[in-house]
């Protein structure tokens, strides 16, 4: 658990499946730049019972308040497979949006991501024009390094993509 001023980002536990499921798969408020897709179930559990959907760099965490109620999710995925790094994400639900969340959590995972690991390198990509996303990784201290044209398909149309970065050596 990495604790926070606001948040608490953890690993998944069994019991809080239910609650994740219903809060991922809720589509009737995703944000304007989140992608329109249903979630699974049975992939989520079964990504659990493999490896409570974590092993160390790689892996889905929940984003919580200090009550322990879950306002989003968090976590990295690896990129490129020439890059030495991953790629960080962050979701915050519907009704706890504006709070600051988003930018306390990665805070923390960068800090964790750089401590545990030897790895020189973060990444967050977002939709071009998601200003709110943007604001969020420039106040942590990612950098702009480029646009990814047309790299998404996103409420029925292609989109471009914001590449963000963060460097060991940038801390």
């Amino acid at each position: 658990m990495i604790r926070g001023q606001s948040v608490i980002v953890r690993t998944i536990r069994e019991i809080d499946i239910p609650s994740l499921f219903a809060m991922a798969e809720d589509l009737t408020e995703p944000g304007e730049f989140m992608p329109f897709a249903l979630l699974s179930e049975r992939v989520l559990i079964t990504e659990f019972e493999r490896n409570g959907c974590w092993d160390n760099t790689t892996g889905k965490l929940l984003i919580t308040d200090l009550e322990g109620h879950i306002v989003g999710d968090a976590g990295f995925s690896q990129s490129r497979h020439y890059l030495d790094g991953r790629e960080v994400y962050y979701r915050i639900f519907a009704g706890h949006r504006g709070r600051g969340y988003a930018s306390e959590a990665l805070q923390l995972l960068s800090a964790y991501f750089f401590k545990a690991t030897s790895m020189s390198r973060l990444e967050a990509v977002t939709v071009a024009g998601n200003i709110a996303s943007e604001k969020v990784l420039q106040k942590n201290g990612f950098v702009l390094e480029g646009t990814l044209r047309k790299a998404r398909y996103l409420h029925g149309k292609l989109v471009d993509l914001t590449l963000f970065s963060l460097l060991r050596s940038d801390l």
